[in-house]
């Protein structure tokens, strides 16, 4: 009531932090958070909230790098839900002062998407042996589908009678703009949608969103291949715009809001024939 803040241990607000962002942020946005807070209370242990300085936050960014082993990328998505983790500390007053507010992210290179060959696609599924394993990645690769989208697609959505599959929002989900949208089933999916129908009955994928992450972590280090759900994204868009594929169908394929996200796949095409002629001489 006087307007002093309140110290109190890294785990309890961590917990109501948590339980704030599941109330009122998206799936994706809460594993997210989940995934920042779970290593940063693995670094800093359960301290008190004015323990945590800026000197140490940047000992926690630079173990993010040397540590967990996180692209500088990854890492920066940490420190940014990090420091609004901070920032809604201070709003309900646990502290006076954000620790992390003057904490810079890295410096990344700003440069074109990676993506995998149609003959890394095969390779990277050719070790893949588990059936139900299989038709995931196949899924996630012949629609271009984001992960969250896949794992939270219905039955319902899927009509194998006139071929379409149907992203949408749900009651505890939403696309990332909010807008449904249409994806053709290519030919060589149809198998193994079927084999999915046979043992999920009422989502499509039976895991939950981070047994996949595991997945394809596993299927990585396998098939020498590092992989990621999105960068199979990138990969069959890429390769529908090499072969011809109107940037207009792609856009509503992979369901971009602005037309600039999907014009960097023409500028990927030459990268894309350049690798594929690579491959024949490996």
């Amino acid at each position: 009531k006087l307007g002093f803040s309140v110290d109190v241990k890294l785990s309890e607000f961590v917990d109501r932090f948590l339980s704030w962002s599941k109330a009122t942020k998206s799936e994706n946005t809460y594993i997210t958070d989940v995934k920042a807070c779970k290593d940063f209370m693995e670094y800093f242990g359960d301290v008190k909230l004015s323990q945590i300085k800026p000197a140490k936050l940047e000992g926690w960014k630079v173990w993010l790098i040397e540590n967990k082993g996180l692209s500088k990328t990854t890492a920066n998505i940490r420190i940014r839900h990090i420091k609004s983790m901070f920032s809604k500390a201070v709003e309900w007053q646990y502290l006076e002062e954000s620790p992390a507010e003057k904490l810079k992210q890295y410096k990344t290179p700003k440069g074109k998407p990676d993506f995998l060959t149609e003959e890394q696609v095969k390779k990277l599924f050719s070790v893949i042996e588990n059936k139900t394993h299989l038709a995931i990645f196949n899924l996630l690769y012949f629609t271009g589908m984001r992960l969250l989208e896949a794992v939270n697609l219905e039955w319902d959505d899927v009509n194998l009678e006139e071929g379409f599959i149907r992203v949408r929002s749900k009651k505890d989900f939403h696309t990332k703009n909010y807008k449904e949208r249409y994806i053709p089933i290519h030919k060589k999916l149809y198998e193994h949608l079927h084999h999915l129908k046979e043992i999920s009955k009422e989502k499509v994928i039976p895991y939950k969103y981070s047994t996949v992450e595991h997945l394809f972590q596993k299927y990585s280090k396998k098939s020498g291949i590092k992989v990621t759900p999105h960068l199979l994204r990138h990969s069959i868009a890429t390769a529908m715009a090499s072969k011809g594929v109107s940037l207009q169908a792609i856009k509503d394929i992979l369901g971009h809001s602005d037309y600039s996200t999907t014009l960097i796949y023409a500028k990927m095409t030459d990268d894309y024939k350049r690798k594929a002629l690579e491959v024949i001489f490996n």
